[in-house]
């Protein structure tokens, strides 16, 4: 049976029949890997990792956090609406979320300790199929819901033009429920003796897949100029363990007992670069590159990449007692590729851009709003047999204690 489902995942991504809800670039492994960088990094393009202004609470860089000067907090949430298009026509879906819950508390005069409940991965997918031929038609109905959710725990510490961090994320949290579905279109058939065969009983089998595990990073940061700081991370390949749990229809009423199994599950390592301009008040500029191992992972996976770059304009003069003059305006473009196996042998890209404004709360130096948007597309019909143009927008409240 697992065999099976693993090769219907394989598959699923060039299905043609109606697609339902959510997103099928991230139905195959693991879910579709989580940006880890902040709001403001993202309405910059998601480029953010040497960032390192006390206000920045990405964690792809464990580094930044030591830049921090006093305790701060993040949150965020997003919506996202995806128009999926195949040989059937397009889809139109939409959903939302809450992403990660940043802390950051200066402890003593250089070290500074950060907190957070982020995903890893996000797993969104719905999928139905009109299966006609055969002897018994029916159709088949795909959701995948969940995702790799951690709790980060991170420290930086400052070294004069020279600062350095270590992060820990405990997968500990997230949970990947996936249900296949079969709806027979007839109550009966007719055998090959001509018979009346009884009417077929609908299927429905789930599989909900737990984790238990943890992932090493580390970062530094380097500001060879007082404008000018350059970021480098390294996250290990882990080994987390799974727990899959098998439920069919009758152990749903009682009928049969769950089917419990326990496997390794392989996460990437990754190297990313990161450099940005800080002009001291009115710009900021930041370009970040990202490799991704995950080829190492699975057979058939893709090593990824990414690179994001972006710009950041705040307006007015730097006059902490104006709130008027304290907002802020982002733009960023970035491309990526995805390491989900395809039945073509192409991987999948996505190219997206952004747009963002910052306001500031009525008392200076308390916190601000941020509101984010992205556009994009990933996935090509020809090649993949499914392509996905998206709109997200993220709503994020930061604030500080003095």
């Amino acid at each position: 049976m697992r065999s099976m489902v693993y090769i219907i995942l394989i598959f699923s991504i060039a299905l043609t029949g109606s697609l339902d809800a959510g997103s099928v670039f991230s139905f195959n492994g693991l879910g579709d890997p989580y940006s880890r960088v902040d709001v403001r990094a993202t309405g910059m393009g998601r480029a953010g990792r040497a960032l390192a202004d006390g206000l920045n609470f990405s964690s792809a860089n464990p580094a930044l956090l030591a830049s921090f000067s006093r305790a701060g907090m993040s949150s965020l949430y997003f919506v996202q609406r995806r128009t999926l298009k195949d040989g059937g026509g397009s889809h139109v879906v939409s959903d939302g979320d809450i992403g990660p819950i940043q802390l950051a508390l200066p402890v003593g005069k250089a070290y500074v300790v950060g907190i957070g409940l982020e995903p890893l991965t996000d797993m969104d997918f719905s999928l139905s199929d009109t299966i006609s031929t055969g002897q018994f038609p029916h159709i088949l109905t795909i959701d995948g819901t969940g995702g790799l959710q951690a709790i980060s725990i991170a420290a930086g510490k400052n070294y004069g033009r020279f600062a350095a961090g270590a992060r820990l994320d405990l997968a500990i949290l997230g949970t990947i429920n996936e249900t296949w579905k079969k709806s027979y279109t007839s109550t009966s058939s007719i055998g090959s003796d001509g018979t009346t065969l009884p009417e077929f009983l609908d299927t429905q089998d789930q599989f909900v897949r737990t984790h238990r595990g943890f992932q090493p990073s580390v970062g530094g940061l380097y500001s060879p100029l007082d404008k000018l700081t350059v970021g480098l991370t390294l996250k290990a390949g882990s080994t987390i363990k799974q727990t899959q749990i098998f439920r069919n229809i009758f152990a749903t009423r009682g009928f049969e007992e769950d089917v419990s199994d326990k496997i390794e599950v392989k996460l990437p390592g990754s190297i990313g670069f990161g450099i940005a301009y800080n002009s001291g008040y009115r710009w900021l500029a930041a370009l970040d590159f990202e490799r991704e191992f995950w080829g190492g992972t699975e057979i058939g996976r893709f090593d990824t990449s990414e690179l994001a770059g972006g710009i950041l304009y705040r307006t007015g003069e730097k006059d902490p007692f104006s709130r008027k003059r304290r907002v802020e305006l982002m733009a960023g473009i970035h491309q990526r590729t995805l390491y989900f196996r395809t039945t073509s042998g192409e991987q999948v890209k996505e190219v997206g851009a952004s747009l963002g404004i910052t306001l500031p709360f009525q008392r200076q130096g308390v916190g601000n709003f941020r509101y984010v948007i992205e556009f994009g597309n990933r996935g090509d019909v020809s090649r993949h047999g499914v392509s996905e143009r998206y709109i997200k927008q993220t709503f994020a409240i930061s604030g500080w204690l003095r």
